[in-house]
């Protein structure tokens, strides 16, 4: 009992530390860039499973193992990830099919360096998927949840008046929260064909898009939890973000959320919903035009008509990214290029003034397409099967869980999910923990049972 109280303990720590992203470990405490990104929450949670797998190989809990191992949520899932990892590997094939000019000692480690953080990102989205049960532990985890988005809401105010007014100590503050080598850092101030003085919250995730990405995973959550002051909050920062993909994410996830809760025959407060948006978009506004005038109320519309802007380079990157993955699929159609192998055919691929859209290390922007590239269509069919498995089985859960808190548990965390979905059609950086817990719980929500809802209490 001991060891499981201690694996809750960094578990809450690793949920604590989500959107500590763009904080590298190793360049922290040895001052020197050694390219490995450990993230404050890979540690925590690391320690976690050490201490639950501790519990799980005594002899006195084979009872636990074997329920465990017999659990139909665990198997069910088991096999697709499983399935994944499979479709993985054998895009190393891709190595040999589609070659680069490059050596072999190089294009090799680069492949199983990324099917290693692969393996590391897995492990946040099984460990909530497996042992989440019942609405107490449900609670338990959410409420760490709530407590690092206010902590994202605090420091990104914070950081918005620094980025106008000069705080002592926040240089050095800023410089440790993007300390990753693994994690892109940019996108201070906002761009309108020049850049303004509007400063782009961005909270400790390094890029504005990547904390947009964690707010709109984190406020059907909250919403479902009764925590709307601080969704509110959220959704304000998220609008601050200045991300396009996380406000049209957040629209997709409204709307989900009002489609699922429709479905589970749960009431949908339209109108209070509407009136807390349109609050929300107002105090947004008055803090833009507090900071740059009557014209700021304009900045929104300026911003989502950036999108049709064909010298936008933020759009190029976007454009020549997808140009140069789908010419990498042609290569090599049924397994990819090999995971990860997508930067060493990019130069090569990529139209001549593609060449100058990449701002460091090219990236495909858009994960359906990096999987196609990557792992060829033998990757993006077990994705698509994966979803369309995800998406009947939450149909018919919906309406038959017999709990009016776990259908509605389940229509916040789809929206979630759907939001997260929507986003990642617009970046492809999936070493954010975030982005494989909210689904972990996911699966939490589609194996509550029909009837009778057991109810355990956290450990810790």
């Amino acid at each position: 009992m001991r060891s499981l109280r201690t694996a809750d303990t960094f578990f809450a720590a690793a949920l604590l530390a989500l959107p500590l992203t763009g904080m590298g470990i190793v360049k922290l405490v040895s001052g020197h860039d050694l390219g490995t990104g450990i993230q404050p929450s890979y540690l925590f949670l690391l320690l976690a499973w050490a201490f639950r797998l501790l519990d799980l190989v005594r002899p006195a809990n084979s009872l636990d193992r074997h329920r465990l191992l017999n659990d139909p949520v665990t198997r069910r899932w088991f096999i697709w990830l499983v399935l994944a990892l499979g479709a993985v590997l054998v895009s190393g094939l891709g190595l040999v099919l589609a070659p680069t000019t490059l050596m072999p000692n190089e294009v090799w480690p680069r492949f199983f360096k990324q099917i290693l953080q692969l393996g590391v990102m897995t492990a946040f989205l099984v460990y909530p998927a497996m042992w989440t049960r019942g609405p107490a532990r449900w609670r338990f985890l959410v409420r760490m949840l709530a407590w690092a988005t206010l902590g994202q809401v605090v420091y990104s105010a914070i950081q918005g008046v620094h980025g106008l007014w000069t705080l002592p100590g926040m240089a050095f503050l800023e410089e440790a929260v993007t300390s990753n080598p693994g994690i892109l850092a940019g996108s201070e101030k906002l761009y309108l064909g020049s850049y303004t003085t509007l400063p782009r919250l961005r909270g400790t995730m390094s890029e504005p898009l990547y904390l947009g990405s964690f707010l709109v995973g984190m406020i059907p959550l909250l919403i479902h939890d009764g925590r709307r002051r601080l969704a509110a909050g959220a959704a304000i920062v998220l609008l601050l973000t200045w991300s396009r993909g996380a406000w049209l994410a957040a629209m997709g996830a409204g709307f989900c959320w009002w489609w699922m809760r429709r479905r589970a025959g749960l009431p949908v407060p339209t109108r209070r919903l509407l009136l807390a948006g349109a609050l929300t978009l107002g105090l947004g506004l008055v803090v833009v035009m507090i900071v740059a005038g009557p014209s700021g109320v304009l900045w929104p519309w300026r911003r989502l008509l950036q999108t049709l802007d064909s010298s936008d380079w933020s759009n190029l990157t976007r454009y020549y990214s997808g140009q140069a993955a789908i010419r990498a699929f042609l290569l090599s159609p049924l397994v990819g290029v090999g995971w990860g192998q997508f930067p060493y055919h990019f130069y090569s691929l990529v139209d001549l003034r593609g060449l100058e859209s990449q701002f460091t290390w090219p990236v495909v922007n858009n994960i359906p397409l990096l999987v196609l590239c990557e792992t060829g269509l033998v990757g993006l069919g077990v994705l698509l099967g994966l979803v369309v498995t995800l998406g009947r089985q939450t149909w018919h859960s919906l309406k038959n869980q017999a709990s009016a808190w776990c259908r509605g548990r389940l229509a916040a965390v789809t929206a979630s999910c759907c939001g997260l979905a929507i986003q990642l059609l617009f970046f492809s950086q999936y070493n954010l923990p975030h982005l494989w817990v909210i689904p972990g719980l996911w699966i939490v929500a589609l194996g509550a049972p029909k009837s009778g809802a057991q109810d355990e209490e956290v450990s810790s």
